[in-house]
């Protein structure tokens, strides 16, 4: 079993109890050094914003909300696409004492409305693109101190338009900032609304430290120096992108670069320009990564393909050694051909990384590792590195974290639970569901069920409601037979339930086609429902047969609508459970 002095780096913890110091020294040691990175429209520089800036940008907003009234603990929520002012608005509310609220972009409008009731919220800070919901708040049994819009109306908008955030506590005084000393490691400073996969909206209540301390342990587990660039590519409203893509390369003092959307040519452009090295992302958009690339390795002759593939054997086979720089080195120019040379490491996150993809990308030098975590822990529980990996496990628990298996069964297998100082204050004013997920001494119970090797690397196997229990009484992980197809080309997404049969409970599949993939490899047949079944059937019947009886999946649906999912593009379970039953 590794211990943590075997694979956590002798870095020192961040010596910062609270946001507040944390600003306080960086905007002085970086003043100069730029943090943010972000371009939007047909901008073809670089807007760019220096810790200086920042800071600055941070105290007007701060001070503004102290000016408008709000006291110690007044809760501020965040509505808005990424954006530079999106970290500003969350830095200044938390510096001030405040709680900032930051909620899913895409969430519906009658969602946020019930999330300003629910932490009743005294200032609303949006997109511009969201001005008619904002007016329509009054009407709607709302009352703030202050509604302010912080971008554009139109994504087309000029860059540099002024909005309302602009001029937003600009006459307010600095020194109404309370001292750094004042905020206690332990007060609230964010709630994250997570509906999971019930339905049912909780706010995990974060509080400085807590926050701090897993952007800590990101920093140990990961190491980047000064020569490192982050991106920030997911919505920042999420712990994840959070924690790691913005507070930890703040901590350190790396700059940051936020694309303005999770299109293609828009990210690989960021990081080509913005030579970025950090590259945080959740498994659905490396999926996309690889199956780009590997369109085009597919078109290379065969006689270039040939030796290249022994030579992606060999870098794969050292990556799992913990070798991954012979693979950087040899592929360093189909890299730079994919416009990606700068990339020095993937984390994968929020979700299930399928080993085919991570070793498509070690395999060629790019470095992947994952990381496994949840809102709750702030959110990071374990993460490979590139030294000590494993492609099928979601890595070792990070430092300052025990995690062990409540209840393991013959296999192993039991839930996961970890104690850390990254857990979670609570659910906001939800003490009953707070105590179904932390035990009196301190341990939360992630839902997730899995296994610890005897290395200390973890094995996720699926959420512990998801279990299937098959006829013969074996258990059965929907999320570990789905990821046998998470490289297909017919199958776009892939839902598996427990079918509830005469003869008890099958294996049921219910598949949305790739329809564009589709019609690129069978012209004509992309609306031919008859053919797309029998492409799904053999695809489901190979499959199969590297399946034991008992997972086996005993039959299909095809489902023609995307599958509705949440802001790390997980499917929300809840809404299918129709499909456990046909005669519903």
């Amino acid at each position: 079993m590794l211990k943590f002095e075997d694979y956590v780096s002798n870095l020192p913890d961040l010596p910062f109890k609270n946001f507040a110091q944390m600003l306080n020294n960086n905007s002085r040691q970086f003043a100069n050094l730029d943090f943010i990175l972000y371009r939007s429209g047909k901008q073809k520089e670089f807007t760019r914003w220096t810790f200086s800036k920042f800071n600055d940008e941070c105290r007007r907003i701060a001070a503004g909300l102290l000016a408008a009234g709000l006291s110690k603990g007044d809760r501020v929520v965040l509505w808005s696409e990424n954006r530079p002012e999106w970290m500003a608005v969350w830095m200044g509310t938390v510096i001030a004492g405040l709680c900032i609220v930051p909620v899913d972009f895409l969430c519906t409008e009658p969602e946020c409305l019930n999330i300003i009731k629910i932490t009743r919220a005294k200032v609303f800070f949006y997109s511009g693109r969201k001005k008619a919901f904002a007016s329509s708040l009054p009407s709607n049994g709302v009352s703030l101190t202050a509604s302010v819009y912080i971008s554009p109306e139109t994504e087309d908008a000029p860059a540099g338009q002024k909005t309302e955030y602009d001029t937003f506590g600009i006459n307010a005084d600095v020194k109404s900032i309370p001292p750094a000393e004042s905020i206690l490691p332990n007060d609230p400073c964010s709630i994250v609304f997570t509906s999971g996969t019930t339905g049912f909206a909780k706010g995990v209540t974060l509080s400085h430290y807590n926050i701090i301390s897993n952007a800590s342990a990101a920093i140990r587990m990961l190491v980047p120096t000064s020569k490192d660039v982050f991106m920030d590519v997911l919505p920042l409203h999420h712990t994840y992108p959070t924690t790691c893509s913005f507070i930890a390369p703040f901590a350190v003092g790396i700059p940051t670069v936020i694309a303005e959307k999770i299109v293609g040519k828009v990210v690989v452009d960021d990081i080509r320009d913005g030579k970025v090295s950090y590259l945080i992302a959740v498994p659905l958009l490396y999926d996309k990564v690889m199956a780009a690339i590997d369109a085009g390795y597919q078109k290379l002759s065969p006689i270039i393909r040939g030796p290249l593939n022994v030579l992606r054997k060999i870098a794969l086979a050292k990556a799992k050694k913990g070798n991954p720089e012979w693979g950087r080195k040899v592929f360093k120019f189909f890299r730079k051909k994919a416009n990606l040379q700068s990339i020095f490491m993937m984390v994968a996150g929020g979700g299930a990384l399928s080993p085919k993809t991570a070793d498509f990308f070690d395999s060629l030098g790019f470095n992947i590792v994952h990381g496994y975590g949840m809102s709750e822990n702030s959110p990071l529980i374990s993460v490979s590195t590139p030294h000590y990996k494993r492609n099928e496990s979601v890595g070792l628990p990070v430092i300052n974290t025990e995690v062990k298996i409540l209840d393991p069964g013959p296999d192993g297998i039991g839930e996961i639970a970890c104690k850390s100082p990254s857990v979670m204050l609570g659910y906001f004013e939800n003490e009953a569901a707070t105590k179904e997920v932390i035990t009196e001494d301190g341990w939360l119970l992630t839902g997730d069920l899995g296994r610890i090797d005897k290395d200390g690397f973890i094995h996720i196997s699926g959420r512990k409601k998801n279990l299937i229990v098959g006829s013969g009484g074996k258990n059965i992980y929907p999320e570990e037979v789905e990821a046998y197809f998470s490289a297909s080309r017919t199958i776009a997404e892939l839902l598996i339930v427990g079918r509830k049969t005469q003869n008890g409970e099958i294996i049921f599949g219910v598949v949305v086609p790739n329809y564009e993939q589709i019609k690129a490899d069978h012209p004509g047949m992309e609306n031919d429902d008859n053919f797309i079944s029998g492409l799904i059937k053999k695809e489901v019947d190979e499959v199969n047969r590297a399946l034991p009886v008992y997972k086996k999946i005993s039959d299909f649906c095809i489902r023609k609508e995307p599958f509705e999912k949440n802001a790390q593009q997980k499917i929300r379970r809840f809404m299918y459970k129709s499909y456990e039953n046909p005669s519903d």
